[in-house]
């Protein structure tokens, strides 16, 4: 009786059937994880739109910028009254932030293993409440805190205890019921 895997030559291999469907299996699993990443993908455009715009550098009041310009006709002494004086802009008291109560996510957006967690201690050290750690597939230029409708004031107090110089309106993709702090580097 001769065995139906080998030739008379003996020169040639046939895999076992195991071996095949395995391969098959691996091939499948392959294109699948290359067609999720090809489909995730728009997550990196939905997140750079939010922090391509413009910074919020606060801009000279009118009254301040009519006093520093000089005056169309010339005086011919000046005069106290001759130039009115800025008025002071009006402070804005907002109401303390209870950090306590504020959840805050913390995403790895780097390579660096560990980089949320670390973060995330940082958080909780300065009284927030830390509600979860993660990574973070897509790109961000800078550190960044993301915030949901009605919850600026809260953002903008994180990224200060933080030294985070990038807050954000949270896009879609991002949990719209906490701050989320994506990170590119350790944070202060």
């Amino acid at each position: 009786m001769s065995d139906h895997r080998r030739t008379v030559t003996r020169r040639a291999f046939v895999l076992p059937s195991w071996a095949l469907v395995a391969s098959t299996v691996l091939v499948l699993l392959g294109a699948v994880w290359l067609g999720w990443l090809v489909v995730d993908g728009d997550d990196t455009a939905a997140v750079a739109a939010p922090t391509s715009s413009p910074s919020t550098s606060p801009s000279p009041s009118p009254s301040a910028s009519a006093s520093a310009s000089p005056s169309p006709t010339p005086t011919p002494a000046p005069s106290a009254t001759a130039s009115p004086s800025p008025s002071p802009t009006p402070t804005r008291t907002t109401p303390p932030v209870d950090r306590a109560a504020v959840p805050v996510s913390v995403l790895n957006a780097t390579r660096t293993p560990g980089l949320a967690r670390s973060v995330g201690a940082t958080v909780t050290a300065r009284g927030w409440t830390l509600a979860g750690v993660g990574n973070w597939r897509g790109y961000v230029p800078a550190s960044t805190v993301y915030y949901p409708a009605g919850r600026e004031a809260q953002a903008r107090q994180l990224a200060a205890d933080l030294g985070v110089s990038a807050v954000a309106p949270a896009p879609a993709g991002i949990n719209q019921q906490r701050l989320t702090l994506i990170v590119v580097a350790p944070v202060t």
